[in-house]
């Protein structure tokens, strides 16, 4: 039979008990005996010594809850309060810093794209134009130059 936690310190509880009650009755019934006298005084000593061991351990086991429930307590708020503090910090950040890389970023990359742009208008307006006053001139040179356009489109 192993006794483990609570059954063990009940049956311990019960020993001294048990001892306590026929030390105390031999005592009562058969006379005083210095003896039997000591032994019990250090029954009760012993049994002064368990309760005090058993309020230690539930002190220990208190101060665990109190500390497991002020983590917890503490983590909620940290829950609660880190992600509004890290959105206004990254909020601050972004006012600060896109302002700043727009303005170096956006004009160099419209300027690229509006120039590429431009040129590529420019390229198939003066296109347009010159086929129009080709076949204003001659309606049969403009018919040969886009057969000679697609023939150079095909061969690059």
């Amino acid at each position: 039979m192993r006794f483990r936690g609570r059954q063990t310190r009940f049956y311990i509880d019960v020993a001294y008990g048990i001892v306590f009650t026929v030390g105390f009755g031999y005592l009562l019934f058969v006379g005083m005996d210095t003896r039997i006298a000591a032994f019990q005084g250090g029954l009760v000593l012993g049994y002064f010594l368990r309760v005090w061991e058993k309020m230690s351990v539930y002190e220990r086991i208190l101060e665990e809850e109190v500390a497991a429930e002020a983590e917890d307590a503490v983590a909620e708020e940290l829950d609660e309060r880190v992600p509004d503090e890290a959105e206004r910090q990254v909020a601050e950040e972004l006012e600060r810093q896109v302002p700043e890389e727009l303005e170096q970023q956006v004009p160099e990359e419209l300027e690229e794209r509006v120039h590429g742009r431009i040129e590529e208008r420019i390229e198939e307006t003066v296109d347009e134009r010159l086929r129009a006053e080709i076949e204003d001139i001659d309606p049969e040179a403009a018919s040969v130059d886009d057969d000679e356009k697609a023939n150079a489109d095909e061969g690059a």
